[in-house]
């Protein structure tokens, strides 16, 4: 005896669309979205009348409490010596003339006029032939030096 076998319904589910899909939205993100990593400090920049773009390749952060920060070091002002070793060596690590000395400054408004004073020479000192101060002009959103 044999039974006939029972008609099997085939569901057809388009998952291909689907994927296509997501893999474009996967890849306009990853165009689209800026990645950049987080700044070590918050630092809140004084505002200025008139800003233009600020040029450099390295950021230094010097917070409202004294604080320095440079890439992945996080000191106090009064510790900044090995700070200052890594921003020189930092120079070096470019090859030499594709890097150009100048640095961004990105100092909070309420850091006290005289740690930057005594940074400024140091800085130089460290091979930094230009130290450009951060700020956001007034009605603006852009950044740049006064």
């Amino acid at each position: 005896m044999k039974f006939a076998a029972s008609p099997k319904s085939r569901v057809s589910v388009g998952l291909l669309p689907m994927i296509n899909v997501v893999f474009l939205l996967l890849i306009f993100f990853l165009i689209a979205g800026e990645m950049q990593q987080p700044e070590p400090i918050d630092v809140n920049p004084p505002d200025v009348a008139h800003a233009q773009e600020a040029e450099g390749a390295l950021s230094l952060y010097l917070g409202p409490d004294g604080r320095l920060a440079f890439r992945n070091l996080d000191v106090a002002f009064e510790d900044r010596q090995g700070l200052m070793a890594a921003l020189a060596g930092s120079l070096t690590d470019c090859g030499g003339d594709t890097c150009a000395p100048v640095l961004l400054l990105h100092a909070d408004r309420g850091a006290p006029a005289r740690l930057i004073a005594e940074l400024l020479p140091e800085l130089g000192a460290a091979g930094f032939e230009q130290v450009n101060l951060v700020a956001v002009g007034r009605g603006t959103a852009e950044r740049g030096q006064p």
